[in-house]
């Protein structure tokens, strides 16, 4: 009992720090765009943060998740279950395949020429997209999770 009761408290931390500093990342990279001589700096600094702090917290909510449900023997067929942990996955693969190489061709580009580099403007749209796409895909898995509607 402890130790179920210990791994929810872990999962629901693990999942408020990840939706959290995914919503603190795109403010301070809105912020920072109104100084952009330190939009590098910012958007380095958050990509760096990103792996220390919001990815280890994103895998721990997974583990915890999964640890939950086959401790509670919770059926993976339920629709707040399976829709939650179908657009995990789909966040994970983009965050992953698309969000990152685009943050990363981002900074190379303020390194370059910052907001004047030609590529610049593109590149920041695209990641505005994946950063709005990312926290709303979070506050549905948080709205499916907490309120199992469905």
């Amino acid at each position: 009992m402890l130790f179920q009761l210990v791994l929810v408290f872990l999962h629901v931390i693990a999942a408020a720090l990840t939706l959290g500093a995914t919503v603190a990342y795109a403010v301070a990279i809105r912020l920072a765009e109104r100084d952009p001589e330190h939009l590098a700096f910012t958007i380095g600094a958050v990509r760096r943060s990103d792996r220390v702090l919001a990815i280890p917290a994103f895998l721990v909510t997974l583990v915890t998740g999964l640890w939950i449900t086959v401790n509670e023997g919770l059926p993976f067929d339920r629709l707040w279950l399976a829709a939650s942990i179908a657009i995990y996955a789909a966040i994970l693969v983009v965050g992953f395949a698309v969000f990152g190489p685009v943050v990363q061709r981002e900074l190379a580009a303020l390194e370059r020429a910052g907001t004047a580099d030609p590529d610049y403007p593109r590149l920041r749209a695209q990641a505005v997209v994946l950063s709005y796409g990312t926290v709303a895909a979070l506050a549905v898995i948080f709205a499916l999770m907490v309120g199992k509607p469905i």
